[in-house]
């Protein structure tokens, strides 16, 4: 097992520097250089630091989960309630999921890193656990666990499915895109679905409903495109929020999923729960994904591994009738 000696001597610096920036003592005068560097060696020998040597699981241990680059702040991640159940059935003692902010640290045992991080990021999720997996990263690396998501096969299955099974001649897209600061949700998703309805000659700027990323969004937009008949047959929607403000707005016109038009739900990370039944879906996530990903991070809270794993896992397009939300 390595030692605080054998970080030290890797990063040049004392054992009681080591000690002191693995305890998180910010009133340590070092650069955030050297704080960095001493993490990411500690994880790199596989150190293990003292408050983890002597967990006991059976008290229970938190979990950190850093969604903020695929939801906003204020939105609500209804995943945390689902991973808890997982949980249960993936260990025998008591795990708890907290959101974490950027910036703002926190007392966890484990973290989910959930989308792309810059380095800065990353070595501030060092500093919360050693025990870090990341979920649908663009990291090339294989210095820590990563689930990879491959997004585009069940879009790609989709759009198949609405024009060579179903018919649909004209295909379109309402989604938004939220940006502060550096986060910006919702535009990988929709410029790879433009570019494959430009592959396949389908691509109609008029249908292609853009706006802010909310409830109301949907609603206004799905209106406006009913009033200038510029409706297309099949429609894939970005995320929950809009979804919920279009599906009321398609009610409104008498407009029935499934049967009026096709229409899919681009899902990744739940923000609401809401009836959806008579959609197809892009579910992101799958469950079976989840529960590898828990089992894996579990390893490494747990000690019982020290070398990286990396899984890819598809995305799922599923019909109305299989679909179960």
């Amino acid at each position: 097992m390595a030692t605080i000696k054998d970080i030290s001597e890797r990063a040049g610096v004392s054992m009681a520097t080591v000690s002191r920036v693995l305890n998180k003592d910010e009133t340590l005068a070092v650069s955030d250089g050297v704080r960095n560097h001493i993490f990411e060696i500690a994880h790199e020998l596989g150190y293990v630091p003292v408050k983890l040597r002597h967990l006991k699981v059976e008290d229970g241990i938190t979990i950190g989960v850093a969604d903020w680059h695929i939801l906003r702040r204020e939105s609500t991640n209804q995943k945390l309630a689902d991973l808890t159940k997982m949980a249960r059935r993936c260990c025998f003692y008591p795990v708890r999921f907290v959101r974490l902010f950027c910036g703002q640290d926190a007392k966890v045992d484990g973290v989910i890193a959930l989308g792309c991080f810059t380095e800065e990021e990353t070595a501030f999720l060092l500093r919360q656990s050693c025990a870090l997996i990341f979920v649908g990263s663009d990291r090339k690396d294989y210095v820590f666990d990563r689930i990879i998501i491959d997004h585009e096969s069940g879009v790609r299955d989709m759009l198949k499915a609405m024009t060579e099974e179903q018919g649909v001649g004209s295909v379109g897209y309402l989604g938004g895109i939220y940006e502060d600061a550096s986060v910006r949700i919702g535009e990988k998703r929709m410029r790879f679905f433009e570019s494959l309805l430009k592959e396949k000659g389908l691509f109609r700027p008029e249908q292609f409903l853009v706006g802010e990323c909310s409830a109301q969004a949907g609603y206004d937009l799905i209106r406006r495109a009913a009033e200038e008949k510029c409706l297309p047959e099949g429609l894939l929607i970005g995320n929950d929020e809009m979804a919920e403000g279009a599906l009321q707005a398609m009610a409104q016109l008498g407009i029935v999923p499934g049967k009026d038009m096709s229409v899919t739900v681009y899902k990744d990370i739940e923000t609401r729960f809401f009836e959806t039944s008579s959609c197809d879906i892009v579910r992101m996530y799958t469950d079976f994904m989840w529960e590898n990903m828990l089992r894996c991070l579990l390893e490494r809270v747990e000690q019982k591994r020290q070398e990286s794993i990396t899984m890819i896992f598809p995305s799922r397009y599923l019909r109305a009738e299989n679909n179960r939300l």
